[in-house]
């Protein structure tokens, strides 16, 4: 009885001992694998600031997140995770422009003159969003999926505007969204 008992008790260490590995997790990680496609885009505006915002064009921002696609990963079995006490993953980046070749924007009521803002629109202020259409300057939604289109000027006149974006891939949309209204001085 007492070999039985010392020969399950050696089993048991020995399945416990083979089941931990320094692997931090390893490929159980999903965010290591690469995106397959675009679940869904949002945009929002939204004030830059804590305070309270204003209508004047440098006082809020057109935030667009882009939710990626991803295969399913199953991971593999093991008795013990040692992923405890491991350190989270670094967060990863994707890059949204694989899946959008142009960005369309229009605006209700037409913004300055046009409801077509597409040419009024740079991306955190570094990339205007027609070079983005013309493909001579891509830096846009590559650092995560997510950041701020800014207005280049000020509207024809003061109302409440919404901006409709729609994504191309291939000259088809490919997804489209639309703010809420949001008022704006011209002034």
């Amino acid at each position: 009885m007492k070999r039985l008992l010392f020969v399950s008790i050696l089993f048991l260490a020995g399945l416990l001992f083979t089941q931990c590995n320094d692997d931090c997790g390893g490929s159980n990680f999903t965010s290591s694998s690469s995106p397959k496609g675009i679940s869904e885009i949002h945009t929002t505006t939204q004030p830059l600031w804590s305070i309270e915002p204003t209508a004047n064009i440098d006082s809020f921002g057109i935030r667009v997140v882009v939710d990626f696609l991803f295969t399913k990963q199953e991971p593999t079995w093991h008795l013990i995770n040692t992923a405890y006490a491991c350190s989270p993953p670094p967060v990863p980046t994707f890059d949204a422009t694989e899946y959008i070749d142009s960005i369309l924007v229009l605006s209700e009521p037409a913004y300055s003159g046009s409801s077509d803002i597409t040419s009024l629109l740079t991306f955190e202020r570094t990339t205007d969003l027609a070079d983005f259409n013309h493909f001579t300057d891509r830096r846009i939604l590559n650092s995560g999926g997510s950041g701020y289109f800014f207005l280049k000027e000020r509207p024809s006149m003061s109302d409440n505007y919404t901006f409709s974006f729609y994504y191309y891939k291939d000259g088809q949309v490919t997804d489209s969204s639309i703010t809420l209204p949001y008022f704006i001085h011209n002034e």
